[in-house]
């Protein structure tokens, strides 16, 4: 047997027991790792929902200080109305800020499983070493060519042992990555459910109530400030303000809808990580139904706001 061949055939030999040894230790299945892909995609959209709301209520605000602003004689006074309707925020509010707070801590976990889970922690080391193989191999061929009156050196199994040597990293690297995605998984549980409990805790507090019914009552309370004004000036109303006032109406009566799709996604986000942590902890290796079921829930609800988010 050529000793060439004979030392490959070795590498060959001990390569696959590493990579036994590897996927023997692996603690997580392809369905596991694509369902933390799927909980991760959606998790970027739905910690942001809070925005959601929060984005409506202050176009709300303009829209309806700009009837207001309107109402105003003074040319000063509508100035000073206008400037500060042109620096006012949502941000501003207590219940935004406080929010805001764990909408950060949430999307700090949501960026560390992304990193975590992506494909490119695994495939990139493989690339590489098949890369190395296939341009010593190129090199050899070259070599070859050249009349140096030496034996030519056999090419083709560089190649193959890159090729070897990536199939087998890979494995170990996702062996590697795998229980780096549970650790993750089971160990943020809690961060994941304080966080969705907290933001649904805000969006469904007396306050969050307080400032939706607050928007309804300032919104028809400018707008008849904006009409007293103009039948004091023997103005006629414009069609386009009466169309405009009617859409906001509407668009304040929808902010509690929103504000339930919302708690909706978080409480669904909650729940599915929260089964994927604990299939995780218990070492299974299949995705449950009702894991899949939850992530299918999640998916749609996430797509509303995502929709929502676009029209922002």
């Amino acid at each position: 047997m050529d000793m060439r061949f004979f030392t490959l055939y070795k590498f060959f030999i001990l390569s696959l027991l590493a990579l036994s040894t590897a996927v023997g230790c692996s603690p997580l299945s392809k369905a596991q790792i694509e369902a933390v892909n799927e909980l991760a995609f959606r998790s970027d959209t739905v910690s942001r929902s809070p925005a959601v709301l929060f984005g409506e209520m202050s176009e709300l605000r303009l829209e309806r200080g700009l009837f207001y602003a309107a109402s105003l004689s003074s040319g000063e006074a509508r100035s000073r109305e206008l400037t500060e309707l042109a620096e006012a925020s949502m941000d501003e509010e207590a219940l935004v800020r406080k929010a805001s707070g764990y909408v950060d801590a949430f999307n700090s976990y949501v960026r560390a499983l992304h990193s975590v889970s992506a494909e490119a922690r695994w495939k990139g080391i493989g690339t590489e070493l098949r890369g190395i193989g296939t341009r010593v191999d190129s090199v050899l061929y070259r070599y070859n060519r050249l009349d140096t009156g030496y034996e030519d050196i056999p090419t083709g199994y560089a190649r193959m042992a890159g090729r070897v040597l990536a199939y087998v990293a890979e494995e170990v690297m996702q062996a590697v990555q795998g229980r780096a995605v549970r650790n993750i998984v089971v160990a943020g549980d809690t961060l994941v459910a304080a966080s969705c409990d907290s933001l649904m805790d805000i969006l469904r507090s007396d306050e969050m109530d307080e400032l939706i019914r607050h928007e309804r009552e300032s919104l028809r309370d400018n707008y008849a400030a904006y009409l007293t004004a103009l039948g004091l000036r023997g103005e006629p109303v414009p069609f386009e303000s009466d169309r405009l006032y009617v859409e906001l109406l509407r668009r304040t009566d929808e902010l509690s809808d929103i504000r339930n799709s919302c708690v909706s996604a978080l409480r669904s986000m909650k729940n599915a990580h929260a089964k994927l942590a604990a299939d995780f902890a218990a070492g299974g290796k299949k995705v449950p139904a009702e894991l899949w079921d939850e992530l299918t829930r999640l998916r749609t609800l996430a797509s509303q706001v995502s929709r929502m988010l676009e029209d922002k």
